[in-house]
């Protein structure tokens, strides 16, 4: 040890460097996997180079041993101590040094006042220390924890079998949830590793649109390169001037996809699918859409694929760490929000030959992410019912999609019940519609609440309308039409409509694809590709439109008039739609002569169609 420059007054503030050499022999008949020594330094020793060994949390050199209570470090470039027995007692196989120099202040006393393993597993608390010519000197025993004994040594041909993480028996069930997120390395090489990240959802009503996944990495990994998705910054800046440019020394870090800590990684758009540098991954680049499996058994989850550089002293092949803190995100007005638990090790994967062979590939390791729906949000839709038999509307109840803390115009009350409306008023926006509130009710002599009610504040409407029986009197349909007020438009929507099986049983539909599920769901889908975009409002006057007629069977007892061929929930993109605060009868406001099936919101085309189902019953 030397006394180094400055030369200071104060003894306390005197810097002197030293050099050090930790060592570390194993004794006993089971392998040191992973090892980690922890180190009490006592006199604000900077650590400035090392051999042998690295900090464990791949700080830089110099390193202030001050942060914290012990310094962890980690055997470098051979994390493991294999047994005397397997190595015939060759020292140099056995033990590790660990070769230090520094700088400390104030004594000419190197010595650490602890030296233990971070493994609970041993028991290192009889430290000693050298007299005489050894007084630069201290040691520890460490004995087996009875509390935390070292798993039995795995002993096989294969290295696979003999250097994973955990055994076999340490596989944690999968948990179902929402949505599941599977972290599978499918290669391993020292220092780096191949990863498959896949989403599935697991959710039978809701779907993500343009996911955003996010983690956090834990010992300074980076993503070298990325297939079948993006991140949302690329560069290496954080890589150049952090430990990773500092180790990797000899990288063209101008390839590197992303050094940020937090990573937030997007899916490509369908058109990069078949892109040999960043697509042709299965599963991949649908714009980050994900559909409940119900719904479109194909594109259910996403999938992508990254190069994963890893950093001292996790550069073994087999020493893997998936990253935590998953957060996933989706754009869509519709959208929930989703809470992930910590990754757990699972059994690994199997996934299908790429050759196309009748076999399976299985995954070097594998774990297992749950994400599950947080709260109930305020619906963003809303259903009004119409009939035939009625000239008024039902409309969506008031305040269905909550009603803001400051309105504009004049005051309204949030808590009077919706009043009924004619049925052209279904063209306008809930706030354009006094007027014709107020003749309607004039029209109609029907009482007014004052103040009178909200609006129903939400950007997409349902109009569900019992259209004339056909002539099978044992049949009617009902015209579902869907309005979008909102300024985001809607790709490949569908709808999901729950109805009372007592009553009625679906026959078909036109303008729309209906599939069912069980005897009271329906999945309702646009009819062809040039319907399947529900685009955002134009203006106040022009909103997003889109219409379909179904045609049901009556079952005995029921009775239109008493709202039995109404729906009894509705669902727009999974989403739960506010459902009216009441039915519609026949005597709700003066009965008006039947119609034949014809309303303000009916479109030429569809009345055709409408013509001709009701001809082929």
């Amino acid at each position: 040890m030397t006394r180094i420059r400055p030369f200071m007054k104060d003894n306390d503030s005197q810097p002197f460097g030293f050099g050090a050499t930790a060592s570390l022999q194993n004794s006993y008949t089971f392998t040191l996997r992973n090892y980690t020594l922890l180190i009490a330094f006592a006199h604000r020793e900077i650590l400035v180079s090392m051999a042998g060994g690295v900090l464990t949390e791949a700080y830089p050199l110099p390193y202030n041993t001050t942060k914290s209570q012990f310094v962890s470090l980690s055997g470098y470039p051979n994390p493991d101590l294999p047994t005397p027995i397997a190595t015939g007692g060759d020292l140099n196989k056995v033990v590790a040094n660990i070769t230090l120099t520094g700088t400390l202040f104030g004594s000419k006393d190197p010595l650490p006042t602890n030296l233990t393993l971070a493994d609970p597993s041993w028991d290192c608390t009889n430290m000693t220390r050298g007299e005489g010519k050894f007084a630069n000197f201290t040691s520890v025993c460490c004995i087996p924890n009875p509390n935390h004994m070292p798993k039995e040594e795995i002993i096989s041909t294969d290295e696979i079998y003999d250097r994973l993480i955990d055994p076999a028996t340490d596989y944690q069930p999968r948990y179902t949830g929402n949505i599941t997120i599977s972290y599978d390395v499918l290669l391993t090489y020292a220092g780096s590793y191949l990863a498959q990240v896949t989403i599935t959802n697991k959710d039978e009503l809701t779907r993500l649109d343009q996911w955003k996944l996010s983690w956090k990495w834990r010992r300074n990994e980076f993503i070298y390169s990325i297939k079948g998705a993006y991140t949302s910054v690329t560069g290496s800046s954080e890589c150049l001037f952090g430990p990773q440019g500092k180790y990797y020394q000899g990288m063209d870090f101008t390839n590197v996809t992303n050094c940020q800590r937090n990573p937030t990684v997007l899916d490509l758009p369908p058109w990069r699918n078949n892109d040999s540098d960043v697509g042709r991954i299965p599963y991949c680049c649908r714009n980050g859409t994900i559909f409940p499996k119900m719904v479109n058994a194909s594109a259910y989850k996403s999938s992508f694929q990254m190069l994963v550089f890893k950093m001292p002293p996790d550069l073994d092949r087999f020493r893997l760490y998936p990253p935590d803190n998953f957060t996933i995100t989706s754009a869509s007005p519709m959208s929930h929000q989703y809470k992930c638990s910590e990754p757990t090790r699972v059994s690994p994967n199997d996934f299908p030959d790429p050759s196309g062979l009748s076999l399976n590939s299985t995954a070097v390791a594998s774990w297992h992410v749950t994400c599950n729906i947080t709260s109930t949000i305020t619906p963003k839709c809303c259903v009004s019912f119409s009939a035939y038999y009625n000239e008024s509307v039902m409309p969506c109840h008031t305040c269905a999609c909550g009603c803001p803390a400051i309105t504009t115009g004049p005051p309204c009350s949030t808590k009077a019940p919706a009043v009924l409306i004619p049925q052209e008023a279904l063209l306008q926006r809930y706030d354009n519609r006094t007027l014709k509130q107020l003749q309607w009710a004039e029209k109609n002599h029907l009482t007014l609440p004052n103040p009178l009610p909200c609006g129903d504040y939400c950007g997409l409407n349902i109009n569900w309308h019992i259209l004339n029986q056909t002539t099978n009197k044992d049949y009617f349909n009902a015209r579902m039409t869907i309005m979008n007020w909102d300024n985001f438009s809607y790709a490949d929507w569908y709808l999901t409509v729950k109805i009372n099986p007592s009553f009625v049983s679906f026959s078909r539909s036109v303008g729309m694809n209906t599939s069912t599920v069980g005897n009271d769901t329906l999945i309702l889908t646009a009819g062809n590709i040039n319907t399947s975009y529900l685009i955002g409002v134009s203006n106040d006057s022009h909103p997003g439109m889109q219409q379909g007629v179904i045609t049901f069977k009556e079952l005995m007892n029921m009775k239109l008039q008493n709202g039995d061929g109404n729906p009894v929930k509705v669902y727009f993109n999974g989403m739960e739609c506010s459902m009216p605060e009441g039915i519609l009868s026949d005597t709700t406001t003066s009965r008006a002569q039947k119609m034949s099936g014809r309303s303000i919101l009916v479109l030429v085309l569809i009345t055709m169609l409408v013509n001709l189902l009701i001809i082929g019953l």
